[in-house]
C-alpha cells in the first residue's frame, strides 16, 4: 500500500508568515504573549488521535484550541467546517455551559457529525446546512456559504471563530464576513496558514480592516495557524481586487472546488 499524500491543498505552494510582520496589523503584547503560553500549555494536553480525513484538524491544533478555549472561555463559539473540532468544541460548552454554532456546507458530512455527536453535546450545537453558492465582489467570484446573512447576529454575538471551511475558492469571503462584523475582543482561528491561498488572504486585507486586529502566527503547527483578536471596532472593507490574475484565479479556484466537492446540497 502507497503512503498516504495529503491534499495538495495543504503541499502546495508555501506561504511565508514573516510577511504578516510587514502589514499594519494592530500591535498586541498581551495577544503574542496569550498565544506563546497555550502553545506551551497545549503540549501538555492529552494527546488527540489523528483522523483518516485528511481535511480534519491535526491533533496539535486540536490540542492548542483546547487549551485556548480554557484560556479565553468563550461563551458562544462559531465554527466554519465541521468535524473533529466540532467533538472538541461541544464536549468543552457543555462541561461549560457555553454554546457552539457549527457551518458545513456537505449535507451527508453534517448528518454524519450530527450522528455522531452524543445527546448531552448536541444539545448545545446548532448545526447549519450551508451549501455553497456562487458570489462575486467586485470581479472576482467566490465559491462560499448560502447562509451567511442569516448568521449576522451570531456573528456580533460569538467570541470565538474557527475559520476551516469552506473550500480555498470561497474562505476569503468568510474572513471578511466574520472581521467586519465581530466585536472588540473576539478571537479568530484561521486554520492552512501555511497555504498560500490563505496567507494571501491575510496579505491584502485593507489598511482600515487590518488595523482593528491584531495578529499572531504559529508556525510550528502542522497546518500552519494565525489567530487573531479584535482590538478595536471593525470597518466595513470591501474584498480587494487585487490585479487581472486574482481574478483570473478567483475563476479557477471556484472551478475546481465545484468540480471537486460540488455545492453540497
Amino acid at each position: 500500500m502507497s503512503e498516504f499524500q495529503p491534499p495538495r491543498f495543504h503541499t502546495g505552494r508555501p506561504y511565508d508568515h514573516s510577511r504578516l510582520t510587514k502589514l499594519p496589523f494592530a500591535a498586541n503584547d498581551d495577544l503574542v504573549a496569550l498565544v506563546k503560553e497555550v502553545f506551551e500549555q497545549s503540549k501538555d494536553c492529552a494527546p488527540f488521535a489523528a483522523s483518516n480525513n485528511p481535511y480534519a484538524l491535526m491533533p496539535d491544533t486540536l490540542a492548542f484550541l483546547e487549551a485556548l478555549l480554557t484560556r479565553t472561555l468563550p461563551e458562544l463559539i462559531v465554527e466554519f467546517g465541521s468535524g473533529q473540532s466540532t467533538q472538541l468544541f461541544s464536549s468543552w460548552a457543555a462541561r461549560n455551559g457555553k454554546r457552539l454554532i457549527s457551518v458545513e456546507h456537505d449535507r451527508d458530512w453534517i448528518n454524519k457529525v450530527d450522528q455522531d455527536l452524543p445527546a448531552p453535546l448536541r444539545s448545545v450545537v446548532t448545526l447549519v446546512h450551508a451549501p455553497l453558492h456562487l458570489k462575486r465582489h467586485g470581479l472576482r467570484e467566490f465559491f462560499t456559504y448560502d447562509a451567511l446573512n442569516q448568521l449576522v447576529l451570531e456573528i456580533r454575538r460569538a467570541d470565538f471563530f474557527l475559520l476551516d471551511g469552506p473550500h480555498v475558492s470561497g474562505r476569503e469571503d468568510v474572513l471578511y464576513f466574520v472581521l467586519c462584523r465581530c466585536h472588540v475582543g473576539a478571537i479568530v482561528v484561521i486554520d492552512d496558514l501555511r497555504s498560500y491561498s490563505i496567507g494571501e488572504m491575510l496579505d491584502t486585507l485593507p489598511r482600515q480592516l487590518a488595523q482593528c486586529f491584531a495578529i499572531t502566527p504559529i508556525d510550528e503547527n502542522s497546518h500552519g495557524l494565525a489567530v487573531l483578536r479584535c482590538v478595536s471596532t471593525p470597518s466595513p472593507a470591501p474584498l480587494p481586487t487585487i490585479s487581472l490574475r486574482s481574478v483570473l484565479r478567483s475563476y479557477w479556484r471556484c472551478f475546481l472546488d465545484y468540480r471537486n466537492y460540488g455545492t453540497g446540497c
